[in-house]
């Protein structure tokens, strides 16, 4: 029986078609798990928000100057997925293993003898843990795309060289899709130039003498040279006039000794960090003060399944033993090469590749190296085939736990997301044309301002097509700095990609959210006493204007459907919002009952200032006990709220009639809170 197993399993591993198995089986475990909960992020809201305004033609004119076919990837997804985050992520998805599955067919056309290694590169080009875009979909799909592109290309290209009667067949396919990979994305320029060392170790095979590889080699590249030298030169011409300029020469230029050895300096961390640090990130276990019981359980789960699972395959994977410690030193150059001269278009655009995000993107020309380099020491340095196995197990069984953990603060993000439209829909029904929103930088990583601008006028605006954008947001510390802020001459203008904004001083509201407090609109005559608000914020606001806020819209605004299909939950920020949107209209009756309905939740205020609207609500429809009651918890939860309290019940006293019971408590809390002082 034993035996039978034994046959059965090893049969399957023999398969053409295992690989295809099991790089979609861990292609799953590390990306597909958690993809039905994902949304939208960062660059993904503009592109989208595009196609929204202009017809998914409007993605074909996204970068079009220096990545024309940048465009026809977005264009494509969006004929497939529309505007639905989930068909987004499975296109992703898709991409992601077809680059995978392309790099195994190119590196089987490389060394045909060694399926082993090359099963092995493959899965951990797969779940390589130092990209962790995955998830912004929309925009990583036009640098996910030109992997497939590129690596069918130097299959190809091997093929030519080995075929030659189909010699110029396979060459003008291999050129056509690297002319396609450039055309898409500069991110894989540099790793144009690692075809000649691929060349060179073929030719060298044949060749033994190094003197007699190099004509043949520069012979055999000069069909993928030319073209390359002339994208190199369009690129450069264009660059002044389009994103990621050539700051190269400049630096150089400034001071030529010290720009030089920063550069090498720089250049060596970056290939450090993305060669061989971003493995140990993949061993960062969950930290237990961000993922619960729960999380940290699954996570072992997936790590456990994950490397069972690729180990047993391991071990019925027939490999062959011939010329292992030649494929071991070819791997090893062409890693290093690799990693060498793949981020030079980062360089000579003063680009930083980092493991965290958004920089980790640039991480991704710098795989395919960091892989090959990883599996050839493995394959260098142990002589027991059990023990690379094992240890390339645990290796890829850590990297899809840290893409899952990757994932669950992906998830995070975009219900924070959902959170904060829906409490700004909630709080602000409606708001005049080309109000600036200030905000401090809002917690959800994974976007900006410059982000969230779009489903802003998306929410706000859903029927705009052409002219001065409406709405804009501005992160404050961001766009204006730390220090004091003046806005008097700052310019509140730009262009927004396609559509222009123009805004000025008299036209800002000033918004301020740190979960788990509620969103807030600030106003200089009600917050100047806000307890702990950062000065930078304190700085704008003299500047926050509420009234464009329309508080009796004709028709409210309503969540974009991306939004919408997710229910709002009835929470304490939930009647807040409500309660604050009833003051602002003075609808003091209003207040005091959703005061009623909130305080009985027992999802407690999570900031003492949120008691204020229902203290001015209560006292104005003469519930003075009640108003009394939540000052002094107000004041008992944050000792810095006195000046907030005094100032509010200040406009209580200008704004309700004399009695009896008001005067007692009036002067009660003006002795208790030492108002005088304020």
């Amino acid at each position: 029986m034993y035996k039978k197993i034994t046959e059965t399993l090893q049969k399957l591993a023999q398969s053409p078609y295992s690989l295809f198995a099991v790089l979609l089986f861990i292609c799953i475990l590390a990306y597909g798990l958690n993809i039905p909960w994902m949304g939208f992020y960062w660059d993904d809201w503009p592109w989208i928000w595009f196609s929204h305004v202009l017809g998914p033609e409007g993605m074909l004119q996204i970068d079009v100057e220096h990545r024309p076919i940048s465009g026809v990837v977005l264009w494509v997804g969006t004929l497939l997925s529309g505007e639905n985050p989930l068909g987004w992520q499975i296109y992703n998805f898709v991409l992601r293993l077809l680059g995978a599955l392309a790099l195994g067919w190119a590196l089987k056309k490389i060394w045909p003898q060694h399926r082993a290694q090359i099963t092995w590169a493959t899965l951990l080009f797969l779940i390589y843990p130092g990209f962790g875009q995955q998830f912004v979909a929309v925009n990583n799909s036009r640098h996910l795309f030109p992997l497939i592109t590129f690596f069918l290309s130097i299959g190809l290209m091997v093929e030519g060289t080995r075929n030659k009667k189909r010699y110029w067949l396979f060459t003008s396919l291999a050129l056509l899709l690297s002319l396609i990979t450039m055309f898409t994305t500069e991110y894989y320029y540099g790793l144009e130039l690692i075809r000649p060392v691929i060349l060179w170790l073929l030719i060298r095979r044949d060749e033994k003498q190094f003197s007699q590889t190099i004509l043949p080699t520069i012979k055999t590249w000069l069909p993928y040279l030319i073209p390359l030298l002339g994208i190199f030169i369009w690129r450069y011409t264009i660059s002044k006039g389009v994103n990621y300029q050539i700051t190269l020469f400049n630096e150089l230029g400034s001071s030529p000794d010290l720009s030089i050895l920063q550069l090498l300096w720089a250049g060596i961390q970056d290939i450090f960090t993305a060669g061989i640090g971003a493995w140990f990130t993949a061993f960062d276990l969950p930290d237990p003060a961000l993922f619960g019981v729960r999380s940290r359980l699954y996570y072992l789960g997936i790590v456990l399944v994950s490397a069972v699972s690729v180990l047993l395959y391991f071990i019925f994977l027939h490999r062959e033993n011939d010329q292992e410690k030649l494929w071991g030193q070819e791997a090893l150059i062409l890693g290093v090469s690799a990693l060498v001269i793949s981020p030079i278009p980062f360089w000579v655009t003063g680009l930083d590749p980092k493991l965290s995000f958004p920089d980790d993107r640039l991480n991704l020309p710098m795989i395919f190296g960091a892989c090959l380099l990883l599996t050839a020491f493995l394959d260098l340095i142990f002589k027991r085939d059990s023990y690379k196995v094992l240890l390339l197990s645990i290796i890829i069984g850590f990297s899809v736990g840290s893409h899952n953990q990757n994932a669950i603060n992906y998830r995070r993000d975009w219900k924070y997301q959902i959170a904060f439209f829906q409490q700004l829909t909630t709080r602000i029904p409606d708001l005049q044309a080309d109000t600036a929103i200030l905000v401090n930088e809002l917690p959800n990583n994974r976007s900006t301002d410059n982000s969230l601008a779009a489903p802003l006028n998306w929410t706000y605006t859903p029927d705009y097509s052409t002219g001065n954008m409406p709405l804009n947001m501005y992160y404050i510390e961001l766009r204006f700095g730390r220090e004091e802020t003046s806005l008097e001459n700052t310019p509140l203008s730009g262009v927004y990609r396609f559509f222009p904004y123009e805004s000025s001083p008299v036209q800002i509201l000033v918004i301020y959210h740190r979960p788990p407090a509620c969103l807030r609109i600030m106003d200089a005559q009600r917050h100047h006493y806000y307890p702990l608000l950062p000065s930078y914020v304190k700085d704008v606001l003299p500047y926050s204007h509420p009234e464009r806020i329309i508080t009796e819209a004709d028709s409210p605004a309503v969540l974009p459907d991306i939004l919408a299909r997710y229910h709002q939950p009835q929470n304490w920020c939930y009647y807040f919002e409500k309660a604050d949107l009833a003051r602002q209209r003075e609808d003091w009756k209003q207040v005091a009952e959703l005061g009623d309905i909130a305080f009985p939740l027992d999802d407690s205020p999570n900031h003492a200032s949120e008691r204020v609207p229902f203290i001015e609500g209560y006292a104005h429809v003469g519930r003075w006990e009640r108003a009394e009651e939540l000052t002094f918890e107000a004041l008992e939860i944050n000792q810095f709220m006195g000046p907030m309290l005094c100032e509010a019940w200040e406009r209580i006293e200008a704004g309700t009639s004399p009695s009896t019971e008001r005067d007692t408590i009036l002067e009660k809390i003006n002795n208790q809170l030492d108002c005088s002082l304020y």
